[in-house]
């Protein structure tokens, strides 16, 4: 038995953080404020059966992103009913596809794909990109298949034809995950690699199948986007424009119709770099220096390294940004460490460390499900509308602002009242209600109204209260 489990203690290992994964992302309620944006919008659309909108709320329509990671997550809701577990459960197929896919393209023996495996659900971005809502599992899928599909396209045991497809495919399924940020993130690296190498630019320009693949990314992705501009004029200007130059380039810009996440300093890109692929980063790093020499005598490393490194280069002059922008490159990343990667015995060290952002997950996991159950810390109102008890009161309205999981977990039914005159006009009905309140909001509530509310529950942010004359 003991033999057995040491025979296979690295395929046990991969099949246990994979399980972890599903476990978390079925336990832990969907956050505010990104990811439940995403889910609600995907629960809208399984909800109107409208495919080609994305809507923000009924009838408001959502022109930050394209549909892809909504696609599929409103399809799994269609298979599991509309829940967390549901939610994420796509983004855990994308990342553990992607494994298989490269692992198959490069010709990897089983034991490699568990241990490209292993690594990759070390490196803390990826593990929480295999449980997440999110545009950029998506879109990550289409920059590997560009990646890939580019390299083996070159090599003459290959069908380079198909591969050269499965490049322009990569196109297609990120122009719908993320838009033009796809090329932006994978030509750059393409081009420079190939005028390292005598020949490979021609190949570059000449035997892309620029014709056949254009017009593949074209039926597959650019159909929607015309479906999109004419359903919702406006469109087209606003995310080209608006969500791909002036959010990074333009200071200030005020045309952001979604918000976004904090202003960073500049190159945090870096920092979140290094602190997200903690510690293989680190160990590529030391290889490197050590090896520096095949740095450009080898083909596939410096592949890797110009991918894995233009994503932060890009990002670099960006303030707006958040932490998942790195995610293009820890496949890269991970195929350094494969290429790196001498045995067990002598990366022990490194394998080891690496373990400590699963096993933290796991002991927290176990922790909060047996001895702190206190849900005061998560960044959701789930738990706060499990306070609405009384079935006889089915309306349930937001003081000024309603979350994005308060959406969902209401199903849509919650409604904004912007103004004490409204509030005032809905108590006079004298039919019974529960109404949300974030902290912050709750100042502006005139006195004359919070004197006939009864506190119901709060979290950290927000307070739930029930009129019932």
């Amino acid at each position: 038995m003991l033999a057995n489990i040491k025979k296979y203690a690295l395929e046990i290992t991969v099949f246990f953080l994979a399980a972890l994964r599903l476990l978390v992302g079925a336990w832990l309620p969907l956050l505010d404020k990104t990811e439940a944006r995403y889910a609600e919008i995907a629960r809208i659309m399984y909800d109107t059966g409208n495919w080609v909108t994305p809507q923000i709320d009924y009838g408001v329509p959502f022109w930050a992103k394209p549909p892809m990671s909504t696609w599929i997550s409103a399809f799994s809701y269609q298979i599991f009913g509309v829940n967390e577990f549901a939610a994420r459960f796509p983004s855990f197929v994308l990342q553990v596809s992607l494994i298989i896919f490269v692992a198959k393209a490069l010709d990897f023996t089983k034991k490699q794909l568990y241990w490209f495996a292993l690594i990759l659900f070390t490196i803390p971005e990826y593990y929480i990109h295999c449980g997440v809502v999110s545009t950029d599992s998506s879109l990550l899928v289409g920059i590997t298949f560009i990646m890939i599909g580019f390299w083996n396209s070159l090599k003459n045991n290959y069908n380079q034809r198909a591969w050269k497809f499965v490049t322009w495919l990569g196109v297609a399924i990120g122009m719908l995950a993320k838009g033009p940020i796809v090329l932006v993130l994978t030509v750059p690296p393409l081009f420079i690699w190939s005028c390292l190498y005598k020949g490979q630019l021609l190949t570059f320009f000449k035997k892309a199948l620029w014709l056949p693949g254009m017009i593949l990314a074209f039926v597959i992705s650019f159909t929607w986007y015309y479906w999109a501009e004419a359903r919702t004029p406006g469109f087209i200007d606003y995310f080209f424009v608006g969500e791909h130059y002036k959010r990074f380039f333009e200071s200030g810009w005020q045309g952001d119709k979604y918000g976004f996440a904090k202003q960073q300093p500049m190159g945090m890109i870096w920092l979140f770099l290094l602190l997200f692929s903690i510690p293989w980063i680190q160990f590529i790093i030391v290889k490197v220096i050590k090896k520096k020499e095949e740095l450009i005598k080898d083909k596939w490393v410096t592949y890797l390294w110009l991918w894995m490194l233009w994503t932060p280069v890009f990002f670099t002059i960006s303030k707006s940004l958040i932490h998942t922008y790195t995610l293009p490159s820890m496949i890269p990343l991970g195929l350094l460490v494969m290429h790196y990667f001498e045995s067990y015995q002598k990366q022990k060290a490194w394998f080891v460390g690496a373990m400590v952002v699963p096993v933290l997950v796991f002991i927290g996991f176990i922790g909060m499900n047996t001895f702190y159950k206190d849900t005061n810390w998560q960044n959701t109102d789930k738990h706060l509308l499990k306070e609405m008890t009384h079935q006889e009161v089915t309306d349930v309205y937001a003081w000024e602002f309603k979350s994005y999981s308060s959406q969902f977990y209401t199903s849509g039914k919650i409604k904004v009242i912007d103004t004490a005159e409204e509030l005032g006009e809905l108590m006079k009905q004298e039919n019974p209600f529960y109404i949300l309140s974030r902290n912050s909001h709750y100042k502006n509530m005139p006195d004359v109204f919070k004197e006939q509310l009864t506190l119901v529950g709060t979290n950290k942010k927000s307070q739930l209260f029930i009129y019932n004359p």
